[in-house]
């Protein structure tokens, strides 16, 4: 080691200069920034420390190796502490770059954990199985379906399977792509935390994306379940679920068929007498996607019940084949013969507004229509004329699997079936 009198005594031969690393360290007058570059002088590679202390004379030191280099800057830096800490200067075994790179991880390792973890952590997601996160969707999705060759399949009906799909589908859209055990739980919140979504939607969301990646860390996709430490949706205990009585949904009809409210009666009868969700109808209000009479048949031959097969659209995205009780059908075909639409192509979603007011629903949720149709066809089956006890007929009519319909629906309102009998009753 020597030190460096005057740059312009010795001629150096004219090479490019190389960082080898940047220091700071403090004396009593501040921040001090140490800097060391590499070169080949005359054949020989040196390093040289280059710094200045303010109020202090410059610093300009050449070594023969980036370790004696370094030394010599943990040694000033003991012996200018303004604060009296303890250094120490020791031997290694480790090579420059080794150095190097350590000084480096120390730098940007988070505080609280050790090199140690930071390698068992990389170790962990280096052994565990590489797959996009749609193939495990797939795998997961055919796992849980129910057929007759995976009788063990948990998803039985097909509500629940489309339920799950529904979910996934903007997920697998987004990230689909993406090595699965390279996800973090920042990027799945969003698809449970959307200002639209009520609380309990976000809670159902949230359950069933926490269930699917809970069963990727035991399937070794990833090294941990990344959202065991996400907050569950919260959802506030509420009244009863919404249902109008008899009176109600029939001064509902009366209103409808007044003539400024006449041309949204079709879509009344609909979300009162079909239990049909309101986007399944009108489709947000959007003329190309809205019901039309061609997705009706009200006049079927022979014993067949009249039907709507709804076209896939609606908040669940299902097509399914709804039948039609003869009250309903009454009022389609008088509208139909009328030269009606089954939804108003203008101004339908500010008539709709209106017509709650008029007839005293603004207080209610736009829902409380199906919510209606479900609870009263529980108590009094239009097609049977008794009381509906088999789950698999409300999936195939209403679309919804049977733990919401328990939630929700199911004798929530106390009506007779007397009452269910006249709200049929053409």
């Amino acid at each position: 080691m020597f030190e460096i009198k005057e740059m312009g005594a010795e001629k150096r031969s004219k090479t490019l200069k190389k960082e080898v690393f940047s220091l700071s360290a403090t004396n009593r007058y501040g921040k001090v920034n140490f800097r060391c570059t590499k070169r080949k002088n005359h054949g020989n590679r040196e390093y040289r420390l280059v710094a200045q202390p303010k109020n202090e004379k410059r610093i300009d030191l050449l070594f023969e190796t980036e370790i004696e280099a370094r030394q010599s800057f943990y040694k000033w830096q003991s012996e200018n502490n303004p604060c009296g800490m303890s250094f120490r200067v020791i031997t290694t075994t480790l090579t420059d770059e080794q150095l190097r790179d350590a000084t480096q991880a120390f730098d940007r390792i988070p505080d609280g954990v050790t090199l140690s973890e930071l390698i068992s952590q990389y170790e962990l997601k280096k052994e565990v199985t590489s797959i996009s996160l749609k193939d495990a969707w797939e795998e997961y999705r055919i796992l849980n379906t129910w057929t007759p060759k995976n009788r063990d399949g948990r998803w039985t009906k097909k509500p629940t399977v489309m339920e799950q799909e529904y979910i996934f589908r903007p997920i697998v859209k987004k990230l689909g792509w993406k090595q699965l055990k390279n996800l973090k739980a920042e990027e799945l919140s969003p698809f449970w935390q959307k200002q639209k979504f009520s609380d309990r939607t976000r809670l159902n969301h949230f359950k069933k994306i926490k269930a699917f990646f809970s069963w990727c860390q035991k399937k070794n996709y990833h090294h941990k379940d990344i959202l065991a430490l996400e907050l569950t949706p919260k959802v506030p205990k509420t009244e009863s679920t919404q249902v109008l009585t008899l009176s109600q949904a029939e001064n509902l009809l009366e209103v409808a068929s007044r003539p400024k409210f006449i041309k949204l009666k079709p879509f009344i009868a609909l979300s009162l007498l079909a239990g049909l969700r309101a986007g399944e109808i009108h489709g947000n209000w959007d003329s190309e996607q809205a019901l039309t009479w061609d997705d009706f048949n009200l006049n079927p031959e022979g014993k067949e019940i009249p039907y709507l097969a709804l076209p896939f659209v609606g908040k669940m995205k299902s097509s399914r084949r709804v039948e039609l009780p003869q009250k309903l059908v009454e009022i389609l075909i008088d509208a139909k013969d009328a030269g009606m639409e089954v939804v108003p192509s203008k101004n339908g979603v500010n008539l709709w507004k209106k017509l709650r007011k008029e007839s005293g629903l603004s207080k209610f949720k736009p829902n409380v229509l199906r919510h209606t149709a479900i609870s009263f066809f529980y108590r009094h089956n239009p097609f049977t004329n008794q009381e509906t006890l088999e789950e698999s007929l409300m999936d195939k009519q209403f679309g919804n699997g049977e733990d919401v319909r328990d939630r929700h629906y199911k004798n929530v309102a106390k009506m007779t079936i007397t009452d269910a009998q006249r709200f049929w009753a053409c």
